[in-house]
């Protein structure tokens, strides 16, 4: 009698989604959805210094960068989660607002100063990064663009990438320390004007504009919202080859 073989318990990855403001929700619903072979995914809402501590993996939604940064210093959760962001063997991905928290700690311009907040400043997940928020225009002016990105699977088929008052990355630095991997960069014709160049960012790299997807080791971040897209292969790709190096 041949006896059947017991099927092997998967492992258990927890991927928070940082849930102080913005799109956290919908992250959830997407990584929720998501079936890696001989993994099972727990994806939780992180407000607190516990929920962080159970976390594998990391997403930093879209919103608004300067209100995620403020609560998360008056909720004493910003040390912690600035150490798991520039930490290189924690995957890290950063959507539209999570992108420019991702941004070198000298590395935003643009947006708005609003008084009694504190001054916009990157947590350092991607060495060198810096970023220029809402570069793409205001609510009014967003975008879609159908992409074809070759690293995600099924590459043939277009991503629809939504822009929402999204930043856009300034310059990548030109040595860094890990090897940056451009994923995806926009058609000449929907890359965004420059920004100024007499501010203490100095000018930007007119090549590195039009960049809406890069990867840095187990970093990950892109300029627009795969999270209302309807389809889940960038999540896919970040949890296959920077939360499982698969």
């Amino acid at each position: 009698m041949t006896i059947a073989p017991v099927p092997s318990t998967p492992e258990t990855v927890t991927i928070g989604v940082l849930a102080l403001q913005g799109a956290f929700i919908e992250h959830i619903h997407y990584l929720q959805r998501l079936r890696p072979v001989g993994h099972a995914i727990r994806a939780i809402p992180v407000r607190s210094e516990e929920e962080l501590k159970q976390c594998d993996a990391l997403v930093l939604p879209g919103g608004e960068s300067t209100v995620i940064h403020s609560v998360a210093l008056r909720s004493g959760l910003l040390s912690s989660l600035v150490e798991f962001v520039q930490d290189p063997s924690k995957p890290v991905y950063g959507t539209c607002a999570g992108m420019i928290l991702m941004a070198a700690e000298d590395g935003i311009g643009g947006g708005k100063i609003i008084k009694g907040r504190p001054p916009a400043v990157g947590w350092g997940g991607i060495d060198g990064l810096k970023v220029w928020r809402n570069l793409y225009g205001n609510q009014l002016e967003s975008f879609e663009a159908h992409m074809v990105i070759p690293s995600l699977p099924n590459p043939s088929k277009p991503f629809n990438a939504i822009f929402i008052r999204a930043p856009a990355i300034h310059s990548l630095p030109q040595h860094p320390k890990t090897p940056i991997e451009v994923l995806a960069t926009l058609p000449q014709e929907c890359v965004p004007t420059p920004p100024p160049a007499d501010t203490p960012m100095g000018p930007a790299n007119p090549d590195d504009l039009g960049k809406i997807m890069v990867r840095q080791g187990r970093k990950l971040v892109t300029s627009f919202h795969p999270e209302l897209s309807g389809d889940v292969r960038i999540h896919e790709y970040w949890v296959d080859k920077c939360v499982l190096g698969r």
